[in-house]
């Protein structure tokens, strides 16, 4: 894969199990929106030995509460779908809608600088943790030696500024300590 292909993926979920006998898995989207992949028609995932992310078609998709069951083509078998447990998957940029004001692809912020409010400089976005109810940032801050989880809501979290990659957060008592 190009490199410039590669840079154009965007994380965005997980496979959580399989689902029946058929290969189908059950993909968990990060962004909470499983219906976002029923206009797509490739995912790739991110496959532990491979330097490159591998491509799959999707055969057939259909949603079930919070998460889309997907058929990959070629992952015919029970054992093949286990085999994709707990991977990413990831999507072409261009296949998914531009996002909302104020929200952004993890992609987006991983690496972005972060410092409260007062100028003080936290350290970086290292990755980022779904909880369920939002995102947690995982800012790791090599100025205190350790790393510090953000809850990713407009609270603690006051601005992201893209073009600056800078993330401005609250110092609310006990967040940074």
């Amino acid at each position: 894969m190009p490199e410039s292909a590669k840079q154009n993926l965007v994380l965005y979920g997980k496979i959580t199990k399989r689902h029946g006998l058929d290969g189908e898995v059950k993909v968990f989207p990060f962004g909470g929106h499983p219906q976002t992949l029923s206009g797509i028609r490739e995912v790739y995932v991110e496959v532990p030995g491979r330097r490159e992310p591998r491509r799959f078609s999707l055969s057939r998709i259909r949603i079930q509460k919070n998460v889309a069951i997907v058929k990959l083509e070629d992952v015919d078998t029970p054992e093949a779908a286990d085999a994709l447990k707990n991977l990413h998957v990831l999507v072409e940029k261009n296949d998914l809608q531009p996002p909302e004001e104020d929200e952004y692809y993890w992609n987006d912020l991983i690496g972005l600088r972060v410092r409260t409010s007062h100028g003080d400089n936290i350290g970086e976005v290292k990755d980022l943790i779904n909880s369920g109810g939002h995102d947690i940032l995982v800012i790791k801050s090599p100025g205190r030696g350790r790393e510090f989880l953000v809850p990713f809501v407009r609270k603690f979290v006051t601005a992201v500024d893209l073009d600056d990659s800078m993330i401005t957060v609250e110092p609310v008592e006990g967040l940074l300590e």
